[in-house]
């Protein structure tokens, strides 16, 4: 049972790694996936070289747009922070970079959506409550289409690893539900 996502090979873990060009794919990596930080014509021609491999694929979010055409479009397992990019948010409602319609397409096809753990906590603090409002608002969505919504370290270190107990209390203190905590840490 895989309990985490993580850029250092560890047990439990699927191993990502980070990449932002096609260039970056080598033939003898030992990785379980690939993290792609890219635009969106380059994330297609790299998952288009990953076609044949049977390579988890993590995205990470953009704007609105990208985020549906990513979705609707491309072969991934998991789009990463969809509330990340410039976003303007309105009084009652965030920008969080996903809305009904996409978070009911991403349950149809499988797609979860991921929280990147340590890059919230390394944010300064106003920073840090914009996304974690936007996190909030991902869930309620996510809760109502029925899909995925998963917590993940990312880490780049041993140390940076999460503690089970610490993830299950952050889900709860975000509003997630206890059938939600539980499939959230599960890969």
């Amino acid at each position: 049972m895989v309990k985490d996502i993580t850029l250092f090979k560890t047990e439990n873990a699927i191993y990502l790694k980070k990449i932002s060009q096609k260039t970056d794919l080598k033939k003898d990596d030992n990785v379980d996936g690939y993290l792609i930080e890219a635009d969106e014509k380059t994330a297609r021609r790299i998952i288009d070289s990953l076609k044949g491999k049977k390579k988890t694929i993590a995205l990470q979010g953009g704007d609105d747009a990208f985020n549906r055409r990513a979705i609707d479009t491309m072969r991934i397992n998991y789009l990463v922070m969809p509330e990340m990019g410039p976003k303007k948010d309105k009084l009652k409602q965030r920008d969080s970079g996903i809305n009904h319609v996409v978070a009911k397409e991403a349950a149809k096809k499988g797609i979860s959506f991921v929280i990147d753990f340590n890059f919230i906590k390394k944010l300064l603090a106003e920073d840090q409550a914009t996304i974690l409002s936007r996190t909030i608002q991902n869930i309620k969505i996510c809760r109502k289409a029925k899909c995925q919504i998963k917590l993940a370290s990312f880490a780049k270190k041993k140390n940076e690893l999460l503690n089970k107990k610490d993830v299950e209390g952050f889900l709860v203190s975000l509003g997630m539900s206890s059938q939600q905590v539980q499939s959230a840490s599960m890969f």
